[in-house]
């Protein structure tokens, strides 16, 4: 069970995160989308993505932006495991997914799926037929496009999306320690999203990882995934 840890910011918690049981870790590199104080300057980006790859982390760059030509500078200039696509406003498609493979050949493409009905399954099999992943989400929050609301949604959509849809799937909205055992019992996805249960957030928009919450998720995902067989 692969368990993916968002939304990244400072190079030492990144490294406590990775230790914690992180497979993937995600932020969100320099860009004109998202909070501001979630952005992470290039320099640091390219240490922590280094460090992640020497540890056999994956690494993931989420793009907030709505603007795919910033998109693919970003992961030229980078050169993530995955290149994540959360705007609300853009969703990744065939030549975007061909433009990012030219440039960068070893990243692999995630698209995010708004599960807000069951109009979502359709949506998925739309992008699995170009996409290396797709990532269950929910609500819109103010700035951070497809999820980071904190909410969980209905995960018999879920469960439906993960049955027919030929890509790996990460579980995202609203999972934390307490829930996730549930989630994964009830979705069975390849992988399992945290951000807002496992940060401790403070006024202006600032965060942090909650260490011990990290730890306390991974470990939950991974005897949740042992017991099912997973």
């Amino acid at each position: 069970m692969i368990k993916q840890i968002y939304s990244l910011i400072q190079y030492d918690e990144s490294v406590k995160t990775m230790e914690a049981g992180a497979d993937n870790i995600g932020l969100v590199p320099m860009q004109n989308g998202g909070v501001p104080a979630h952005r992470v300057p290039i320099e640091r980006v390219h240490k922590i993505f280094d460090e992640a790859k020497r540890r056999g982390v994956t690494s993931v760059a989420i793009m907030l932006t709505n603007d795919p030509e910033e998109m693919l500078q970003i992961a030229e200039e980078v050169q993530p495991d995955i290149l994540h696509v959360a705007g609300d406003g853009y969703a990744a498609t065939p030549e975007f997914a061909k433009r990012l493979k030219e440039i960068a050949p070893n990243t692999e493409l995630m698209q995010a799926v708004l599960v807000d009905n069951e109009s979502a399954i359709d949506r998925a099999k739309k992008f699995a037929e170009y996409v290396d992943y797709i990532l269950l989400d929910s609500g819109l929050a103010p700035d951070t496009g497809i999820g980071a609301s904190g909410q969980t949604h209905d995960w018999d959509i879920d469960a439906r999306i993960v049955q027919e849809v030929n890509v790996p799937v990460i579980e995202a909205g609203g999972m934390g320690p307490d829930n996730v055992a549930e989630a994964i019992a009830k979705i069975k996805p390849y992988g399992v999203d945290s951000l807002t249960k496992t940060s401790i957030k403070y006024e202006g928009g600032n965060m942090e990882k909650d260490i011990d919450k990290v730890r306390a998720f991974c470990e939950a995902a991974d005897k949740a995934a042992a017991e099912l067989g997973l």
